[in-house]
């Protein structure tokens, strides 16, 4: 059954998305080391480390959780579609005459 939406456009936004979050990488990074060298200033209070351990455990987690959106994503774009769709669009799209 063809499907009706855009296979080669869902891939190129997935592509995208990866994209972004591959640029925003370094700047996580540093919020995670900034979030840890707050958590070593002395005599922190309990309300103050919770959330930011907190913090630094999402900002961890955060690639790993996106990294597997995108792959779910892709894993749900019928291969054979795209396929289709990339030989149609590099082939135009108008019907032979034979």
């Amino acid at each position: 059954m063809p499907i009706r939406w855009s296979a080669v456009r869902v891939n190129e936004a997935v592509g995208d998305i990866e994209e972004l979050t591959k640029s925003i990488g370094a700047t996580l990074w540093h919020i995670r080391e900034k979030a840890q060298e707050l958590r070593q200033i002395p005599s922190l209070p309990g309300y103050i480390d919770q959330p930011t351990a907190t913090m630094t455990v999402k900002v961890d987690n955060f690639n790993t959780y996106i990294k597997g959106y995108i792959q779910r994503i892709r894993d749900h774009i019928p291969k054979e579609a795209l396929e289709e769709e990339r030989k149609a669009m590099e082939y135009g799209s108008q019907q032979s005459l034979i």
